[in-house]
């Protein structure tokens, strides 16, 4: 069980793009690409036919590993919201179930009226499916990395911060943001200029907040963190940010141990 759980942390996959207009530019080009792939070479008994059939019926094929890709987001995006992980396996079981949706819908369409197939499932799966799918394959698997790469690079991200009064206001880099507690109607921001803790009261509430910042980490119903200040815990009940000490609730304490800072898992 040990070396299961160092398996998937070594495999994590924290940063996954869940952007659905990042993943549709993914559908498009393994659409474009396997359409003109089979349009152009032509492999196996689509030789057989002019160039202009080609054009007309396999560019759907494209279709359907565009469509197949995108129907996999919301599943994708789910998973994640709800194990709060991602990792190796967590791609090979989405890359499994993508394997067989466009191996469903592309023999319902090779059997439809308009190719009129007479492969066998079998015959159709082993001798024409599976060698084109393993061209398409490094395609969709370079264009998922790219997108980690993307996601990966942390880049310097202004952040404007407001009160109800017109002088509540305050600028600054995500990355300086510590984190935020509240009292009543009011918040106090603790955050970092030339590596000095200071602090600001704005007239506000944390729940308007976190809709600003979503990807601040709600611990307690008093506080919500930068989760790239999070150092160490100090018992179950508390954690140490840089220069700082904030209570987690039994409420998010599960999702502060998914970030996999800790030792401790959610069921200990």
């Amino acid at each position: 069980m040990e070396k299961i759980e160092k398996w998937n942390d070594i495999n994590k996959l924290p940063n996954l793009n869940t952007s659905y207009s990042r993943q549709f530019i993914v559908a498009f080009v393994i659409g474009v690409w396997l359409s003109f792939f089979l349009v152009l070479f032509a492999p196996f008994d689509a030789s057989d036919l002019s160039l202009r059939i080609r054009i007309i019926l396999l560019p759907v094929y494209g279709l359907i590993a565009s469509l197949g890709y995108l129907l996999m987001i919301p599943l994708q995006n789910l998973i994640r919201k709800k194990t709060k992980k991602w990792n190796t396996r967590s791609e090979l079981v989405l890359l499994f179930i993508y394997t067989l949706l466009c191996l469903s819908f592309s023999y319902l369409y090779y059997k439809s009226s308009y190719i009129n197939g007479t492969y066998t499932f079998p015959e159709f799966l082993f001798g024409q499916f599976f060698p084109i799918f393993i061209v398409l394959l490094p395609i969709l698997i370079f264009s998922r990395w790219f997108l980690y790469r993307r996601a990966n690079k942390v880049l310097p991200r202004k952040i404007i911060l407001r009160g109800e009064n017109k002088l509540d206001i305050i600028q600054l880099e995500l990355s300086d943001l510590l984190c935020i507690s509240s009292a009543d109607n009011y918040i106090e921001v603790n955050y970092f200029e030339d590596d000095n803790l200071k602090k600001k009261v704005l007239r506000t509430t944390l729940k308007k907040i976190h809709q600003i910042v979503p990807s601040l980490l709600k611990v307690h119903r008093s506080y919500l963190i930068n989760p790239v200040h999070f150092r160490n815990w100090k018992d179950s009940k508390k954690i140490y940010l840089a220069k700082m000490e904030i209570p987690v609730s039994k409420k998010y304490r599960n999702d502060v141990l998914s970030l996999n800072h800790s030792s401790l898992k959610p069921n200990d």
